[in-house]
Formats: C-alpha cells, structure tokens, sequence
C-alpha cells in the first residue's frame, strides 16, 4: 500500500472509529431504566441499580467518548500524530485481548464476547499497520 494510500485510509478509519465511539455520549445521561432493559434483552441478571452502577456506567461511556474525540482530533494530521497513532494502536489491540478475557470471565453472552474483543485486537493492528506506512512529520 502506497504512503498517500494509507494515509487516506488511516484517516477515514480514525475519523469513523472516533465519530462511533463519541456515540458514548448517549450512555453519560442515558436514563437508568433504559440500561436496565438493554440489560434485560441481553438475558443477563437484573441490573442492581445502586450509585457505584451509576457512576460505572456512566463513567465507562464518558471514557469511550474520550477516545472518539481524541481518535477525531488526531485524524485530523496523521502525518504529525502517527506516533501516538501507533502508540494508541498497540493499546488497542491489548485492550481488545484483556475485553474477549474479561468478557467471557463476566459470563457476558458469547455473541458479545465473540464481537467486542477480537474486532478491537483487529482494528488496533489495523491502525498499527496504517500508521507504519504513513510517514511521520
């Protein structure tokens, strides 16, 4: 793959894995009897509603919002940030191992466990991948 090539490429990946994971906005004020039925459809034990389920919820989304607007502002010159890019690529593809772990320990549906963690160890190479054809400025 080309340099102009990947670049491209890592550009619009990043833009679209930060405008999906900025979705996470949602879960910050997300009513509660919301989660609770997500909970539910996903056959799971009742949701315990309690402050530390609260502040978990909601701080874990605030997180994944994090990341989208970082992944968004980065996107914006690969070329300057492609050591981060790197960086967050590689921490990518651990965090995808240690989620299909913790995934199947917390008895989380396997069609859950099958499509969290190992698209997230493939899309963190993917960037690595990227990011080491694109020249860093």
């Amino acid at each position: 793959m080309s340099t102009t090539r990947a670049h491209a490429t890592l550009t619009w990946l990043l833009r679209i894995l930060g405008a999906l994971t900025l979705t996470a906005l949602v879960g910050t004020v997300m009513p509660t009897g919301w989660m609770a039925e997500v909970n539910d459809r996903l056959g799971l034990e009742p949701l315990v509603r309690s402050p530390l389920t609260e502040y978990l919820t909601r701080s874990l989304s605030a997180v994944y919002a994090l990341f989208g607007a970082l992944t968004l502002f980065v996107s914006r010159d690969v070329g300057r940030h492609q050591p981060f890019i790197l960086f967050a690529g590689k921490l990518t593809m651990l965090l995808g191992v240690f989620l299909t772990v913790l995934d199947f320990w917390a008895g989380m549906p396997a069609h859950w466990s099958w499509t969290e963690g190992p698209p997230t160890v493939a899309l963190g190479g993917w960037m690595v991948w990227l990011a080491r054809r694109v020249e860093s400025r």
